[in-house]
């Protein structure tokens, strides 16, 4: 049975409140992002300084003039992974409240502009190409839930996984538990014989090196399972989604 103008009406009404749903997140994301300013914290005996950009990235790692004495050659990789982690928190902490303020803002301002949904071509449910379509979908379904069961267990066991990022020189290792840094270790002799600058250079780059690692797995999560890769891009494509069922061409 062809669709009527009424069910034209509706779907094309549900159009424009998910592509308004979606701006209004998209918004509130971007204007959130933009608020964000780096955050800079000190370890208790002010030995170690470590500054997050607005970005995420360590920007700066600042050792004090006298952080030996202060804190000591075999401690530093813990001074230095107890400072980032608390850097990472603040910045969470500052990006939920710009989110929140700007989410709250953006449904107060009824005039804040809705797209409108592109114009789409009324389908044929009924039709052979249609359910062909369902059909597709039902298969796609039936394999993604066959990988469920492996899916989950593989990021059951990475989110546990301790995996460790080196610098070239393999003199700093950072480890991390899924997107948390856990330590930072220093080959003592290699901090005992090196300066300042250096050491701060090479930590830097081993943490940002590492915390790269952590933002391609979640790019490539669907990595090794393909019907749940291909079921979930269509998820998020509404009018894809649709064309598959018939409902629009």
């Amino acid at each position: 049975m062809n669709l009527d103008m009424a069910d034209a009406n509706r779907l094309m009404a549900e159009l424009r409140q998910t592509a308004a749903e979606l701006q209004h997140e998209l918004r509130a994301l971007g204007d959130a992002s933009k608020e964000l300013t780096p955050v800079t914290v000190e370890d208790e005996k002010k030995a170690v300084k470590l500054t997050l950009a607005a970005s995420g990235a360590v920007e700066t790692l600042a050792l004090d003039e006298d952080w030996r004495d202060k804190i000591g050659e075999e401690t530093l990789g813990l001074a230095v992974s107890s400072c980032y982690q608390r850097a990472i928190e603040q910045r969470a902490a500052q990006w939920m409240e710009a989110y929140s303020e700007n989410a709250e803002k953006d449904a107060a301002d009824p005039d804040a502009a809705v797209p409108e949904p592109e114009p789409v071509e009324l389908g044929d449910p009924s039709s052979a190409w249609g359910a062909e379509g369902r059909e597709q979908l039902r298969e796609m379904f039936d394999a993604a839930n066959a990988e469920q069961e492996k899916f989950l267990a593989h990021h059951r066991r990475r989110a546990r996984e301790e995996r460790d990022g080196v610098n070239s020189a393999k003199t700093v290792t950072v480890t991390r538990e899924g997107d948390t840094i856990t330590s930072v270790t220093l080959d003592e002799r290699w901090v005992r014989n090196t300066n300042d600058s250096v050491i701060e250079r090479e930590i830097v780059s081993a943490l940002n090196g590492v915390m790269a690692m952590a933002a391609h797995d979640r790019e490539n999560k669907y990595e090794g399972f393909p019907a749940i890769a291909q079921l979930a891009e269509i998820g998020h494509n509404p009018r894809e989604l649709m064309r598959r069922m018939g409902a629009i061409r």
